[in-house]
């Protein structure tokens, strides 16, 4: 049975609160959308709900995402920390560069890591707020508004892809004076080789130890 120390504690909690925010914030998205859906596209049976219902449908999708994420974020944690040695020892060299990171460097190190995912839900949200923008006014044709909510939605998407490239210019500065990641095939091979050479001088002082002993006898 393996003693889990506070270092691998703090890794695994910082896993799961990770994953949990994320699936927190797709729940968040997914009860706006359904609350969304039933009060302008089912506005009659809407009416009806009382304001337990309608909390409920906010409430219940987002925390069971968060919660549904957390715990698929340990079920991850344990499988990737123990399944060997070498990902054990790689998961907390990750987690202790995290820890040393400034809150500025996590921000764009998160924001870098997750930004497709960042920039296709932001566009499908422009997209949908846009629409419903413009759907309000009741002056505009059909048309009309559709070509307006174009027009937003393609100002949205301009200022995401200068926000991707900036932020991309912030994350090669950041990594600018940091020194070239070593290959995995590398780092194996040399934790390979120092591991031979410590079982090899270890060898060789038993061999010294007992030599004196073997003398003695004889």
């Amino acid at each position: 049975m393996k003693i889990i120390d506070k270092h691998e504690r703090d890794a695994h909690a910082m896993h799961v609160a990770t994953e949990g925010l994320k699936g927190l914030f797709y729940g968040g998205v997914l009860s706006l959308g359904i609350y969304n859906f039933l009060k302008y596209r089912q506005p009659a049976r809407f009416a009806r709900f009382n304001t337990s219902i309608k909390a409920c449908i906010i409430i219940m999708p987002t925390i069971s995402l968060g919660a549904f994420y957390a715990d698929e974020g340990s079920v991850e944690f344990d499988r990737k920390m123990y399944s060997s040695g070498y990902a054990d020892k790689k998961m907390l060299e990750q987690y202790s560069k995290w820890k040393e990171m400034p809150f500025s460097d996590k921000l764009v190190h998160s924001l870098s890591t997750h930004k497709y995912k960042i920039i296709l839900t932001s566009w499908i949200a422009s997209m949908w707020g846009s629409w419903v923008y413009v759907n309000r006014d009741k002056v505009m044709t059909g048309p009309q508004k559709i070509v307006q909510a174009r027009m937003y939605a393609q100002a949205i998407t301009i200022v995401l892809l200068l926000s991707t490239i900036v932020l991309a210019m912030k994350e090669e500065e950041l990594n600018k004076d940091k020194p070239a990641p070593i290959p995995e095939w590398k780092r194996v091979l040399k934790e390979r080789e120092d591991a031979e050479k410590e079982l090899s001088s270890r060898v060789t002082e038993m061999r010294q130890q007992a030599a004196p002993i073997e003398m003695e006898e004889k």
